[in-house]
């Protein structure tokens, strides 16, 4: 199985109520440093970019991406943990300060290549998403998670779906909240799922009215995989293709 969480605060967002009138004051200053920071990073990531193989000795699951694709603005480039896959956003946020809608992303992050030097098969692929938010005086903030795992073997091998966590009202301060979503990799796939492209893309939305508030900030990305082995019927396959193909080759030769 592949996983992915994300759970982890990073830098929260700071307000406090005006006890004189009532008033909800957010620092904005501070939220634009952090996004500042962020696009300096996404500035200097394409600067030095590069196709990136994380795959050292001892992996049984491996990773191929573009360190300097756009979602690394807003998702960070991820960090290997053992087998695992870490990401620890700078900034992801979405912020409406009765602005009405307010949406950040869709951030679409691609490994080009997920893939087991073992050979054995991906079972499935979740992801488990994190988010600090607050609604104030009324607002609604809303998550959007989209995954696609598309085999580099087979073009026909591919599987999508859409999660949505949609949250309303006022939530009495600031408070978390999480959304996942799994893909039956080798139940779907005709051939192995050991070797994939997989994209996630996520996409934050706040809204707010006059004298309303609204925000809602991915935190964490944690990758995580349980692999299995290949059904022996797969192996099979392909042993009798590469058995029908010498076959074939000696009788042109002969």
């Amino acid at each position: 199985m592949l996983r992915l969480d994300q759970h982890r605060p990073g830098k929260n967002i700071k307000t406090q109520h005006d006890t004189a009138g009532g008033d909800h004051i957010v620092n904005i200053r501070q939220l634009l440093a952090v996004v500042t920071a962020a696009a300096a990073f996404g500035t200097a990531a394409s600067a030095n970019a590069a196709l990136v193989t994380d795959c050292p000795v001892t992996a049984i699951v491996c990773y191929e991406y573009d360190n300097a694709q756009a979602a690394v603005a807003l998702t960070g480039l991820p960090t290997r943990v053992g087998d695992d896959m870490q990401f620890t956003p700078a900034s992801f946020l979405a912020l409406s300060n009765g602005a009405g809608f307010v949406t950040a992303g869709p951030a679409n992050f691609v490994f080009s290549r997920v893939w087991t030097p073992g050979g054995q098969e991906i079972a499935s692929l979740t992801v488990n998403e994190e988010f600090d938010y607050e609604i104030v005086n009324g607002g609604d903030v809303r998550a959007t998670l989209y995954m696609q795992a598309r085999s580099n073997l087979v073009s026909s091998d591919s599987l999508s779906n859409l999660w949505s966590l949609p949250i309303a009202g006022d939530s009495g301060g600031p408070q978390i909240a999480n959304l996942s979503g799994t893909l039956l990799t080798a139940a779907n796939f005709v051939q192995a799922a050991n070797d994939m492209r997989v994209t996630i893309q996520d996409t934050l939305r706040a809204n707010a009215g006059a004298g309303q508030l609204a925000w809602i900030q991915k935190k964490f990305t944690l990758v995580t995989e349980t692999v299995v082995p290949v059904p022996a019927a797969v192996w099979l396959l392909g042993s009798g293709l590469g058995l029908l193909g010498m076959a074939r080759r000696r009788q042109l030769i002969g």
